[in-house]
């Protein structure tokens, strides 16, 4: 009977990139971080092969940033050691041990030069301060046990002195940040500060030099009697006070120490009896610095602190996302060699390939399954031919990965349609086909429209 039916087999057009939370879910984790923005999707993050990205991968491990962390506090502990107990040992064992923790840093240097290359070295601030700590320590370490010219020691300590250098050295402890990220919240929020604060400072300034002219002309630079009204503030006292207003620089340094509340009240209750305006002048000036300025610089602290803790959570997302669109992209690549470099594959090869222990190994990475890598099969392969192509499918994983908005949600829309569009077709294809073969019209509901064309009829 179906003997009419034609060979239904239409072009396989390319799915659209769709994002539908039902078509993620199967065998996923979904407590994956996902990524807040679109990434391009690139080849050129992936990690180099060979000997190079063998050593990436070992320097962006936690494991090396912890033995790392380790030696830091023992290079910091022994400089410590020898500015405290220099006769602890003679000069040769302290230079032994400076000369051990100086060759880790510099092979460490080196090592990340010849992995990542000299550029992309240098993207990295932490990486800036080791190569130039590193350098100042080589010449310091030389010059002072006579590996390298006397002069070139008296020029460098012309601009950098010995100290300075054992001082950067220990400064190689604020590096636990990259293994405590608590630390280095901190630390972002207070270079986040810096810009902030900078006008915070320049604000205060400019009032402490104001208040610093009121104070000079008002207070350091007029006469008034002392004993006023039996006051009981003796001419000393008076002569005390006027002297610590008796130039700018002087009552800017007075208004500070008025400013932390440390003995305000000598400055202040001289002046009771005898000068009540000033009095008001130093209650206003208090509750401008201490009450305003200070909690200014409070309000700033904690508003960049929040945005730093903002700013790694979106780092770890990023860094997550990018993490696994090269998963994808090696994942891709892996089947598409299992697959003999051919891009359309069928389902049979398909599941045989799901049992291959590399393409297993991304999938675990990935936190996929074979349900959800045959879901994916069944959505590319739309019109069930059992065929289904391999870079279509890396792009359906890749939007499966972002963010459901309005632009990947009509896509899936679209899709949605015209799958189901093709499967009215098909329907009306099969009434058509009984039709023709019974030589007679089939009584249908109204809403049924067997007009619309299938495979047989235009």
């Amino acid at each position: 009977m179906f003997s009419a039916l034609p060979s239904l087999k239409p072009t396989k057009q390319p799915v659209e990139d769709m994002q539908s939370d039902e078509f993620c879910t199967p065998g996923r984790d979904q407590k994956r971080p996902r990524s807040q923005s679109h990434l391009p999707h690139s080849y050129s993050q992936r990690r180099p092969n060979g000997i190079r990205g063998a050593m990436q991968l070992l320097f962006e491990r936690p494991a090396y940033e912890a033995i790392m962390a380790v030696i830091v506090c023992l290079n910091s502990v022994a400089i410590g050691l020898q500015l405290d107990y220099p006769a602890a040992l003679d000069v040769g064992k302290w230079m032994l041990i400076s000369l051990v923790f100086f060759l880790i840093f510099f092979f460490e240097v080196v090592l990340k030069i010849t992995a990542y290359g000299l550029f992309k070295y240098l993207e990295d601030r932490w990486n800036i301060y080791d190569l130039i700590v590193t350098a100042l320590a080589l010449i310091e370490i030389g010059a002072t046990y006579h590996f390298v010219e006397d002069n070139l020691q008296d020029q460098m300590h012309e601009y950098v002195s010995g100290d300075m250098i054992q001082i950067m050295r220990i400064a190689r402890l604020l590096r636990l940040a990259r293994l405590f990220r608590e630390l280095d919240v901190l630390i972002q929020s207070f270079i986040l500060s810096l810009t902030a604060l900078g006008w915070i400072f320049v604000l205060a300034f400019l009032w402490f030099f104001l208040c610093a002219c009121f104070a000079t002309i008002f207070i350091g630079r007029r006469d008034w009697m002392a004993n006023v009204h039996n006051d009981g503030v003796d001419a000393e006292t008076i002569r005390e006070l006027r002297g610590r207003f008796k130039t700018v620089l002087l009552s800017m340094f007075s208004l500070f120490e008025v400013m932390t509340l440390e003995g305000w009240t000598d400055y202040v209750r001289p002046l009771l009896a005898s000068r009540q305006d000033c009095v008001v002048f130093f209650f206003f000036f208090i509750f401008v610095t201490s009450f305003f300025l200070l909690n200014l610089v409070t309000a700033v602290v904690v508003d960049r602190t929040l945005a730093a803790q903002t700013d790694a959570k979106q780092s770890d997302e990023t860094e997550a996302a990018e993490d696994e669109m090269m998963a994808i992209h090696s994942l891709g690549d892996v089947i598409v060699n299992v697959n003999m470099g051919r891009d359309l594959v069928t389902r049979e090869d398909f599941e045989e390939h799901l049992h291959n222990s590399e393409i297993k190994k991304h999938m675990r990475q990935l936190h996929w399954n074979s349900d959800f890598m045959l879901s994916m099969f069944s959505l590319i392969d739309h019109d069930n031919d059992g065929e289904c192509s391999l870079s279509h499918m890396v792009k359906l994983w890749i939007a499966c990965s972002d963010p459901l908005d309005t632009r990947n949600y009509v896509r899936f829309q679209i899709n949605l349609a015209r799958r189901l569009e093709y499967q009215e077709k098909m329907t009306l294809t099969m009434l058509h086909a009984l039709q023709e073969k019974s030589s007679q019209k089939f009584q249908l509901h109204s809403d049924c429209d067997v007009t619309k064309e299938s495979f047989l009829q235009k």
